[in-house]
C-alpha cells in the first residue's frame, strides 16, 4: 500500500490561512483582530473541500501533519513557559492531549501558542486593561 503523501498545493492553502489567522492574532486593535476569524474559517472549509478533491488519505495525511505540529508547537510553548516560571508551585503543561486536540482544533491553536509565546518572550506588547485584569492592586 502506497504512503498517503501529503498534498503541497493544499498545505500551502492551509498555510496561507494559518499565517492569516496569526498576523491578525498579534494585532491589539478590536476590529483588526476579528479578521483572524477569517482565517480559520479557511481551514475548516479546506478541511470540508479536501477530501472531495484529493484521495481521503492524502487529504487525512495533510491534515494531520498541522495537527501534529500545533501539538508540538503548543507543547513547546508550555514546555518554555514553565522552564522561564520562577514560582515555587509551577508545574509543566506538557500533555499528550494538545496533540488529540490538534488534530480538530491546530487552526486556532497553532496563532495561539505562536502569540502566547511572543508575548511571554516580551515580543508582543499586552494591552493595558489585560495587565490591570491580572495585577489588581
Amino acid at each position: 500500500m502506497d504512503p498517503a503523501p501529503i498534498d503541497p498545493q493544499y498545505a500551502i492553502y492551509l498555510l496561507i490561512a494559518v499565517g492569516w489567522t496569526t498576523l491578525f492574532s498579534m494585532t491589539i486593535r478590536q476590529p483588526v483582530r476579528g479578521l483572524r476569524n477569517l482565517g480559520i474559517l479557511a481551514c475548516y472549509i479546506l478541511a470540508v473541500i479536501m477530501p472531495i478533491r484529493l484521495p481521503f488519505g492524502s487529504a487525512l495525511a495533510t491534515w494531520c501533519v498541522f495537527g501534529i505540529a500545533a501539538g508540538l508547537l503548543y507543547n513547546a510553548y508550555q514546555g518554555i513557559a514553565y522552564l522561564r516560571d520562577k514560582s515555587p508551585e509551577k508545574t509543566p503543561g506538557l500533555s499528550f492531549a494538545h496533540f488529540v486536540y490538534g488534530l480538530l482544533a491546530w487552526p486556532v491553536m497553532i496563532p495561539e501558542a505562536i502569540e502566547y509565546l511572543l508575548a511571554d518572550l516580551g515580543v508582543l506588547r499586552v494591552p493595558e486593561e489585560e495587565c490591570d485584569a491580572d495585577h489588581p492592586e
